[in-house]
């Protein structure tokens, strides 16, 4: 029998658990017998016993005996994917499946008396759920990463359902729902697709349902957001950072090195001789000369210079007092930088990205995928309305990484896109019970479900509005803005709605064996 150990708070992290399960390194051959422990975290605290209420463990507030005997009970797991390793936390507090999967958990034991079982699980080759193989070769070697894919990942998830349902005693009546933002989000949908015996629902949140190989309309809609005013952008700051980029790339260009010498001053850049190599100079200007992280912008964060709001206020105001876009630029970077200098080195990237150094927050598993799955190259093409060194980032750029940092060629990078796209349908994947949740201020949201405009019986969407990258997933806090807190309760009616109508199902057929 599950039972939930005492927690001090909703904020203590004491109750969830850190496991690991065996899975088969490769699902779909023999040619492989080798297994590797995956990491998951479990939390039964949204799980009652009638012990609960001897031990004054009830989050609940007030226990009905006879109500539990016949409560539901349901099952989220919080999809793991791209970036830094999992903790405890995950369960607890955090930017993954918090103000979701979690708020609802709770709203589900404390206003409709369920069990809810709580997991997350963390995706191969992120975190701690590495492969190791008897010659001790690195896993993120060329020939070891050949078993990192989405559809492995989702080949665990279908053995990790089938476990805990033997685990924690988990009958077929109790419906899973998967819950994920960005890719995580685009797992939790194709979870439903390809197991749909398994997976009851999803909540796909800010996820690019439609893989892209040029994924230009990235940065133009970062263009879009840096004038929104909604958001404190402005057309005012959106010209500054263009303006200033253009200003930039007349100087660079081939010819004397006066001033190259003033651009490697004015941005404390580390090296004079990456400004003489034409990829390290398409990278810094085709990515943006100052670090503006639109994709996460908080509206209510209190650092400096920490959202579109303050940075464009910053900017703003210096291109007023100097006149000079450039020079406002260069005074963001060096407040962004301080006294570390930064480095803009092509050929030390792709060393750094061809060796074990870059397993770090999974970017080199994350890389790889881009190259044989998913590509959402973010180029910035002369005839688009990028706000940053229009036509320095082009295709080719990404294309020679996956070629040298995984011995990947463009042609085949540009098939494993296609072959994706194919595989999971993109916006016309064919499913049904995916609740699609994206933000307009989100870059991503150009490749969502919601902008694709389908419409299926069996796909919901709904669009956050001034919202960034799953902002809804995050934490809850008393500054989310009201569009926020309509967005969770969209999320919590949907899935609600979801689970209702598996009850009545359920009691349907357990009605029709009883009378037969």
């Amino acid at each position: 029998m599950t039972t939930r150990e005492p927690v001090e708070s909703e904020e203590d992290p004491s109750d969830v658990q850190e496991l690991y399960i065996s899975q088969k390194l490769d699902h779909f051959s023999s040619k492989t017998n080798l297994n590797f422990q995956q990491r998951y975290f479990y939390t039964a605290r949204y799980v009652y016993t009638s012990d609960d209420v001897q031990n004054g463990n009830n989050l609940r507030g007030t226990f009905d005996r006879n109500k539990d005997s016949h409560a539901p009970t349901y099952a989220f797991i919080c999809m793991g994917g791209e970036g830094p390793s999992l903790d405890k936390s995950v369960l607890v507090n955090s930017v993954h499946c918090s103000g979701d999967m979690l708020a609802l958990a709770k709203i589900l034991s404390t206003e409709r008396n369920a069990n809810v079982h709580v997991f997350a699980i963390e995706h191969r080759y992120y975190g701690k759920s590495y492969p190791t193989f008897p010659d001790g070769s690195s896993p993120v070697s060329n020939d070891n990463l050949v078993y990192l894919s989405s559809r492995q990942a989702l080949a665990d998830l279908a053995h990790f359902i089938t476990y805990v349902k033997q685990e924690y005693t988990l009958s077929d009546q109790v419906p899973f729902v998967t819950f994920g933002g960005s890719y995580p989000g685009v797992l939790a949908a194709s979870a439903r697709l390809k197991y749909p015996h398994l997976v009851y629902a999803a909540v796909s949140s800010s996820a690019p349902l439609q893989v892209q190989l040029d994924f230009y309309g990235y940065k133009d809609w970062v263009a879009k957001d840096l004038a929104n005013e909604m958001v404190g952008g402005s057309q005012e700051c959106l010209n500054v950072i263009q303006e200033g980029h253009i200003a930039i790339a007349e100087i660079l260009q081939p010819g004397p090195m006066d001033g190259k010498e003033m651009i490697k001053d004015m941005f404390n850049l580390c090296s004079l001789d990456d400004l003489n190599d034409p990829k390290s100079v398409r990278a810094f200007l085709g990515d943006g000369v100052v670090d503006i992280d639109v994709q996460e912008n908080d509206p209510s964060c209190d650092e400096g210079l920490c959202n579109i709001a303050k940075v464009c206020d910053f900017l703003t105001d210096e291109s007023k007092s100097s006149s000079d876009p450039m020079e406002a630029l260069a005074m963001l970077s060096r407040n962004q930088t301080k006294d570390t200098c930064k480095d803009i080195s092509w050929e030390g990237m792709i060393e750094f990205l061809s060796s074990d150094k870059s397993i770090v927050d999974g970017t080199r598993s994350w890389l790889y995928q881009t190259c044989t799955e998913v590509g959402f190259y973010q180029t910035c093409h002369s005839n688009s309305t990028c706000p940053f060194g229009r036509g320095f980032h082009d295709l080719d750029a990404d294309l020679e990484i996956c070629q040298r940092a995984f011995g990947i060629g463009p042609d085949e990078v540009a098939e494993n896109v296609q072959a994706t796209l194919e595989y999971y349908g993109g916006w016309n994947i064919e499913t049904s019970r995916v609740l699609s949740i994206n933000g307009d201020i989100d870059p991503w949201s150009d490749l969502s479900y919601s902008n694709s405009g389908r419409k299926s019986d069996g796909l919901d969407s709904f669009w956050s509005i001034g919202a960034s990258h799953h902002y809804w997933t995050h934490e809850v806090k008393p500054t989310d803005g009201l569009n926020i807190m309509r967005t969770r309760e969209f999320i919590y009616n949907w899935v609600m709605k979801q689970l209702e109508e598996f009850d009545s199902n359920q009691k349907h057929r357990t009605d029709i064996l009883a009378a037969s």
